[in-house]
């Protein structure tokens, strides 16, 4: 694929570095709100649900590292 040179733009590097970290930062917010959406919509464990509960030690145990 070519493209000739009346298709092309420059910006400036400052431009185009604000524009980046913009774009991060409306992607954070984005996965924020995913986040807060999944969290209100779990009612958590309901009637019958077995809940666990881990200590420190089992945690690191389970994941290989040691306390």
């Amino acid at each position: 694929m070519t493209s000739d040179a009346t298709e092309m733009i420059t910006i400036p590097r400052v431009e185009f570095d604000a524009m980046q970290a913009e774009l991060r930062r409306l992607r954070r917010e984005a996965a924020r709100e995913v986040a807060l959406t999944t969290m209100r919509a779990d009612r958590g464990p309901g009637a019958g649900d077995e809940v666990r509960v881990f200590t420190r030690e089992q945690l690191a145990e389970a994941w290989g590292i040691r306390a």
